[in-house]
């Protein structure tokens, strides 16, 4: 389920792949017509672990949100064997794109790429 600001996946436990139900919030932080910071509250259940975790993203790195959560899920004793838990494009489109109109991101904006490396 996606709206502005919110966005809640949930999968019960089946063969393979563990139950879950997370939360992500966001929001951005800065001067109303450049953002600098997107950050991010991922709570909720994975296969019966709970996790609560908060961070935040430089505008130009944050569209790589999901490799920061795949690290909070690692983090928390995740096994990550399977990266399904954030490969819904129908619920994350709208949210890249939510995120992008919040940061007002432009195509083809360059993007600090020794930040992109110290956040991955």
């Amino acid at each position: 389920m996606f709206r502005p600001g919110h966005v809640e996946v949930s999968r019960p436990a089946s063969k393979g792949f563990p139950g879950y139900h997370l939360v992500l919030d966001y929001h951005v932080e800065g001067p109303e017509q450049q953002p600098e910071w997107a950050c991010f509250h991922l709570h909720g259940e994975v296969d019966r672990m709970t996790i609560d975790d908060q961070f935040s993203m430089h505008r130009d790195v944050a569209f790589n949100f999901l490799q920061r959560i795949r690290q909070c899920l690692h983090k928390h004793g995740v096994p990550l064997h399977h990266d399904v838990l954030f490969g819904f494009h129908g619920i994350y489109d709208p949210l890249f794109e939510d995120l992008r109109r919040q940061l007002h991101g432009m195509p083809g904006e360059s993007v600090d790429l020794e930040r992109l490396l110290r956040e991955a």
